[in-house]
This record gives C-alpha cells, structure tokens and sequence, in this order.
C-alpha cells in the first residue's frame, strides 16, 4: 500500500497529536501544523512515515494555501486534510464578549473553512482527496454555557455534510468527526468567562473520557469507511441518537450540571 500525505492541523496535542501519530505508523507522510513552536518541535516520527512540522495559524488562510502548496510540491499530491484545530470558551451567553466570539470564530470556523477550501482546489485538480473536519457532539447537541462553542461546531457540521454532497459528484470525500470528551489539554486552555472553569465542568460529567490515541483510531476507521458522521465512543452515538428523537427530552439531561 502506497503511502498518503496528510495535513493535520492542531497536530500539537490531543487529537491531532494523535493523529500523526497514527499516520505516521502506518507510514504516510505528515504534515503537523501548529501555533505552538515549541510542542511542535519537540515531536519526532514514532514509525517509518515522514514528519514535516510547520508553525502556522489556520486563521490565516494564506498561510494555510502556503502549507497545502509546500505538501503538494514536495510529494505531488494531498490525500488527507483534517481541519481538527480548535479551541472553547466556556461560560454565560451574556458575558460573551467581542474578543471572546472573534477568537472562537476565527479559530474554530474559518480555520475550518481556511482548510477545507485550499485544501478541496488541490483535490479538484487531481480528483481525488479526502476532507475530514473535527467538530463535536455539540455540533448536533444543545450545550449551556458553552453557546460559542456549539455554534461553530454546529456550523463545522453544516459546511462538511453540504460539501460532501458536492464534493462527490468531483470525486473527494468529507466526513466531520463528532467526539465525545476526549481527555486532551484544550479544556485547561480554554477560555473561562467570569470564574467559570470549563476544566471542572468536564471533570463533573459522568462519562469515561477517551484516551486521544482511542480517538485517532475511531477517525482514522471512519474515513477508511468513509463515514459522513464519525461519532465515537459509543454512549456518545446513543446520546446523539436519542438527542435527534427527543430534543426536549435530552437537552436538560445532556447539560445537567452545567452551573459554575
């Protein structure tokens, strides 16, 4: 089997840490992207794959065309493009400020969009290629306190599953990645709106966390399987089963527990 080139964003830690990793095991070449220098150059090849790391913002969409060009001039193709960088900001809608929304937008969805559109002109050109956003289970859920959030994982979950469809008539796939609570450092990270501390909120939740390796395995079947929906662990795929049979029902148990 021939190896992929990949571009994972967010490659510093959590999942997409755990997706080069993966990637890089089974041999593909790998592009790792990251604001994080340091995280960044502390990474090595855990297998025969090639790793190419490159400090970038995904905001910053001529940065992203200048990585997917590099990728494609240095092994003449791209195979794989997951959009999985991201960020939270956790607390109440009405403290939400201009700073706070800009911050989460730009990250969150344009670096989504950044991605997905240079990305998806390489694959048009070569007809092929396979586009696999990172969103949430609050893109599809109800999730209090963390209404910024939820709404660009709602819109990463619009954009991936319309462009599937029109990607297909060209002949490249999209699948949007729905996790539940990966147990990774972007909620220590996070961005707390008036003492709210998203770190305890997670921690309250009655719900093993999944190992971020257990995640990248779950991704990386989805996309062998070309899945549009790559929910995973499994009481996530039931939450957001129930959720789509009985929004009233499950929107109070799904964010019970949410107050600081």
């Amino acid at each position: 089997m021939s190896s992929s080139t990949a571009i994972v964003t967010g490659a510093a830690s959590g999942i997409g840490h755990a997706l080069v990793t993966r990637l890089l095991q089974r041999g593909d070449r790998v592009y790792a992207i990251d604001r994080d220098a340091e995280r960044l150059n502390g990474m090595a090849s855990p297998g025969p794959g090639t790793l190419t790391t490159v400090v970038a913002d995904v905001s910053d969409r001529d940065a992203m065309a200048k990585v997917v060009d590099r990728a494609v001039a240095e092994t003449g193709q791209l195979d794989l493009m997951f959009n999985n960088a991201g960020i939270v900001v956790g607390g109440e809608f009405a403290e939400m400020t201009d700073a706070a929304w800009q911050k989460i937008v730009d990250v969150n969805f344009w670096g989504v969009v950044h991605g997905s559109h240079v990305a998806y002109a390489r694959m048009l050109e070569q007809g092929s290629g396979h586009i696999v956003n990172t969103a949430s289970s609050a893109g599809v859920m109800p999730v209090a306190r963390s209404t910024a959030y939820a709404a660009t994982k709602h819109a990463v979950v619009g954009l991936s599953t319309s462009l599937r469809i029109e990607a297909a008539e060209r002949g490249i796939r999209v699948s949007v990645v729905l996790p539940g609570v990966v147990d990774t450092g972007i909620f220590d990270s996070a961005v707390n709106l008036d003492g709210y501390d998203y770190r305890r909120t997670i921690d309250k939740l009655p719900f093993a966390k999944v190992k971020p390796l257990d995640a990248a395995d779950a991704i990386l079947h989805g996309v062998s399987k070309n899945k549009q929906y790559i929910a995973f662990p499994a009481y996530n795929r039931i939450l957001i089963g129930l959720n789509r049979l009985m929004p009233d029902v499950m929107a109070p148990i799904i964010n019970r527990g949410g107050r600081k």
